[in-house]
């Protein structure tokens, strides 16, 4: 994969794009990525937050930001939130090449406004996530298209990682989803820890939550700051074998 095709493969943007990497779906359309500061992925540097890297966490970002920091980026779409709550609901406990990209093209074919979206889901398929996700988005659009994290967490069938998937491909790189990708890869880069506690997630924030020193969703944050989000992506291409071990 080149820079671009590293950048895009991990991130949600990809459910709005055409085969050829042009925007197909929501603002702009008809925009090249590669052309766009933000769906490129060239408005994140990893260099900008590299001291924000914690103790011996500096010394692997900074390995990490030499090898890729000047390639992969973080793609994002601003005005197109709600289509990537959609794609970000859909993602559980499935395959989001395979599955959710299949799935969004028809639903975002159909129409792009969530709330029809809401009435049409269940139709593309059977899948639990699609059938869910009507409950979903009426309560995003219910409590005012949240971006805080607990406000996320109120929504009918989001999860934490679902919701970090969702604050990151928005923009908020101290967001790490904490997958099977990033679970197996964090530690062998100094990161070990337990996945999220969905009730803890929900009661406080992660720099108020009495397990976060040993949860990997916490650890991320804390110990990377505006890091996380990158280094997560990182990990999920090297998991997928985009990437050499990292």
């Amino acid at each position: 994969m080149n820079c671009l095709q590293l950048t895009l493969y991990p991130s949600l943007t990809l459910t709005l794009l055409d085969e050829n990497y042009v925007k197909k779906f929501g603002v702009k359309k008809g925009t090249r990525a590669w052309e766009d500061l933000y769906i490129s992925g060239r408005w994140y540097s990893p260099w900008r937050y590299i001291n924000e890297a914690d103790g011996p966490l500096r010394d692997v970002v900074h390995r990490l930001a030499e090898k890729y920091g000047d390639c992969v980026g973080i793609s994002i779409s601003p005005g197109d939130e709600d289509l990537i709550f959609a794609a970000a609901f859909l993602t559980q406990n499935t395959n989001y090449h395979t599955n959710v990209l299949r799935w969004t093209r028809q639903l975002f074919t159909a129409t792009e406004d969530v709330g029809e979206m809401a009435e049409i889901a269940p139709t593309v398929a059977r899948s639990y996530q699609l059938q869910r996700l009507p409950a979903a988005i009426r309560d995003y659009l219910a409590s005012g298209r949240p971006r805080d994290r607990r406000e996320l967490l109120r929504i009918r069938g989001v999860g934490p990682k679902v919701a970090d998937l969702y604050l990151l491909f928005t923009g908020d790189t101290t967001s790490a989803p904490v997958d099977k990708h990033y679970m197996r890869i964090a530690p062998r880069l100094g990161l070990a820890g337990a996945p999220p506690s969905p009730t803890h997630c929900r009661r406080y924030t992660c720099g108020e939550c009495p397990i976060a020193h040993k949860c990997l969703r916490g650890l991320s944050q804390t110990k990377l700051g505006r890091l996380a989000g990158w280094v997560q992506t990182l990990a999920y291409l090297a998991d997928k074998g985009a990437l050499p071990a990292v």
